[in-house]
């Protein structure tokens, strides 16, 4: 029997974020089941994630260097692909409440790179609205990072403190927690509806 492995991704810029489920003995999607992927920058990385998280299935690994945005949006969609192989992937849609044309522009173009790379490996991949993946986590479509983080916090298995593990400096949730937090109910969302 093929195990399945399905993927959520909360793509951008700054802190993308992937969530991959892989199915276990029993079929059920609890965060011990996902290995988590996400990128940091060098200076954070130093600073927190090199005195250890303590949180086994997460996955950082340092922001690529680039010199060009095109150069940018090739090693995120690279490294996307490595994390990505053998996955039904699910993806966030595009939100279009955004401001700002060339920071817009720039979000296409990169989520558009990764897809086209996705589809010329014909891996399955179906965009998700974030308003349907806030309103699945938390009953509101228009919820806001600290009602998804309640959220992820009141699931089976998620650690409790991820945010003062990883953003031990912040009172508010930020990337990548956030980041995390979406993509985890991403590939939730994607395993009800593959399954």
């Amino acid at each position: 029997m093929t195990k399945t492995r399905i993927a959520g991704i909360d793509y951008s810029l700054t802190s993308p974020a992937i969530c991959v489920w892989k199915s276990t003995d029993d079929g059920l999607f609890n965060f011990d089941g996902c290995d988590v992927y996400y990128l940091e920058t060098p200076q954070r990385w130093r600073s927190t994630v090199a005195t250890t998280h303590g949180v086994v299935n997460l996955k950082p690994e340092i922001y690529p260097e680039w010199k060009t945005e095109q150069e940018r949006h090739d090693l995120l969609s690279d490294w996307a692909l490595t994390c990505l192989q053998g996955c039904e992937v699910f993806i966030e849609g595009y939100a279009f409440a955004t401001s700002g044309t060339s920071h817009v522009r720039s979000i296409a173009e990169n989520t558009g790179l990764l897809k086209h790379k996705l589809y010329k490996r014909k891996v399955p991949t179906r965009p998700v609205p974030p308003t349907v993946i806030k309103k699945y986590a938390t009953g509101k479509g228009n919820a806001n990072k600290e009602l998804m983080y309640e959220a992820f916090t009141s699931e089976l298995l998620t650690p409790s403190d991820l945010q003062t593990r990883l953003t031990p400096k912040s009172k508010k949730i930020r990337s990548p927690v956030s980041d995390i937090v979406d993509a985890y109910f991403i590939a939730k969302w994607g395993w009800e509806q593959f399954l």
